[in-house]
């Protein structure tokens, strides 16, 4: 009987050709649905146990809870990384034994502004994309007492947003971070793995002929992007009727569009320095002056208060070095030079996937070729977006940086902008330099990733 079944099965199927194939492809799909879900499943098991440990062990008489707070974006990745944050995230949080408030920015500069006032927690969870976290990086290091407020808020970096440029980086991914990517991001937080991070400082420079007040600067993990690529990757969303296929088209339809094609600019740029009595003295004495017009005025009564535990996890080598001692000659050192008909400019620090051999107190300059043709232009962007490598004409490392652009307007009289870590700005003169070890991040010093590929 059962034989019998099996034949009228497989002559069904031999008589529907179409229908079984279809059938098929239903049938394999749920299949591999199926396993990845139980793979999944089985992982964060395993991390929660491993976290669950932390939360069980017992702590000495009198020591506080371990607090942090997490700064969520609620429209990450379009409301899918506040899902992906309860799901892969929180648990191990929560079974670790840490105190977690989370708070949901509902605007754009809120985190940015949180953070100037940031205090009363033992870290801050950056839960959201470049975006996120360029915020919390500028606010973090606008603040009078930056230096000391760097040491005593670690950051956690979960990549939930639609770009996670430096986290792909400091983890070792490619393409979209996948939830053993988020696990072990806060599994670095659970074990308390810190390492110090890399940032530029961008300053608006003041323009005296158009009386503008002077700027506060703006901070940045990744990289500025300026030029047609980014242009065009700009626009990919209005081309949303082409599915997945958008951000391949983006580029056909902009090779004939008003975008940036020429990034006209005076550039002024120095060599890099690891350190020495020119520069080093002059950051050492601008910190210790930051942080004295900071400090709060004693009491009476602070005396009998323990003082707070410095933060560990930043280099201490730097401290036994004499820079006073070091000469370096070439050290803030300008040197002149033009862009003309340059469609690609990019400045990044090493958290990004192709500068990660640029040393932390450098920063890489890297522009695309000169007249660049509309075929060029084309198969250079689709050879991005498939895989994930840019390439440019001329690249050098620099200490910092002196844009200032011929032209800040496009031939229909809008701004032109450009990108500071996927954010968007307009263009204007500016002054960008590295800035080493600002702040410490949760994370392992290498990548656990590096030739994995999400």
């Amino acid at each position: 009987y059962t034989m019998s079944r099996v034949i009228r099965f497989y002559r069904v199927l031999r008589r529907n050709p179409k229908k079984s194939i279809v059938l098929s492809a239903i049938l394999a799909g749920g299949v591999n649905y199926g396993i990845d879900k139980y793979e999944e499943k089985q992982m964060m098991r395993a991390f929660c146990e491993k976290a669950m440990v932390y939360g069980e062990c017992s702590k000495p008489l009198g020591e506080p809870e371990r607090h942090i707070t997490v700064l969520l974006n609620p429209a990450a990745k379009d409301g899918k990384g506040k899902v992906q944050f309860e799901r892969y995230c929180a648990p191990l949080l929560h079974l670790a034994g840490i105190k977690v408030a989370t708070v949901r920015t509902e605007n754009e500069g809120q985190a940015r502004d949180l953070m100037e006032i940031m205090e009363n927690t033992n870290a801050v969870v950056v839960a959201g994309g470049d975006g996120t976290l360029g915020e919390v990086l500028t606010g973090l290091l606008r603040r009078a007492d930056h230096s000391e407020a760097a040491r005593k808020l670690p950051l956690g970096i979960l990549p939930l947003g639609n770009t996670n440029t430096s986290t792909a980086a400091i983890w070792g991914f490619r393409g979209n971070p996948e939830p053993r990517h988020l696990a072990e991001a806060t599994m670095a937080i659970v074990e308390d793995i810190r390492r110090p991070l890399d940032v530029m400082e961008i300053t608006p420079l003041q323009s005296v002929e158009e009386g503008e007040s002077p700027s506060k600067p703006v901070y940045a993990a990744s990289m500025l992007e300026w030029g047609a690529y980014r242009d065009a990757v700009d626009r990919k969303d209005v081309y949303w009727y082409w599915s997945f296929l958008k951000k391949y088209m983006t580029y056909v339809f902009s090779s004939y569009k008003d975008i940036t094609w020429d990034c006209a600019a005076e550039v002024e740029y120095s060599v890099p320095c690891s350190g020495c009595s020119r520069c080093r003295v002059n950051i050492d004495q601008e910190n210790t002056q930051r942080n004295s017009a900071a400090e709060t005025p004693r009491r009476w009564w602070m005396a009998y208060i323990p003082k707070a535990k410095p933060v560990v996890g930043r280099k201490s080598d730097e401290e036994k070095i004499d820079y006073s001692s070091i000469i370096n000659e070439e050290c803030g050192v300008m040197h002149k030079t033009t862009f003309n008909n340059i469609c690609d400019v990019t400045v990044s620090t090493r958290n990004t996937p192709q500068s990660l051999d640029v040393p932390s107190y450098a920063l890489s300059l890297k522009t695309g070729p000169a007249n660049i043709g509309t075929l060029e232009f084309i198969k250079e962007g689709w050879s991005r977006e498939w895989d994930k490598v840019k390439s440019y004409a001329s690249e050098i490392n620099i200490g910092e940086i002196i844009l200032r652009p011929s032209e800040k307007k496009t031939e229909k009289g809008t701004d032109q902008e450009l990108n500071i870590d996927s954010e968007t700005f307009e263009v204007r003169p500016m002054k960008i330099k590295a800035r080493p070890s600002a702040v410490t991040i949760f994370a392992p010093a290498d990548p656990p990733f590096t030739a994995h590929s999400g």
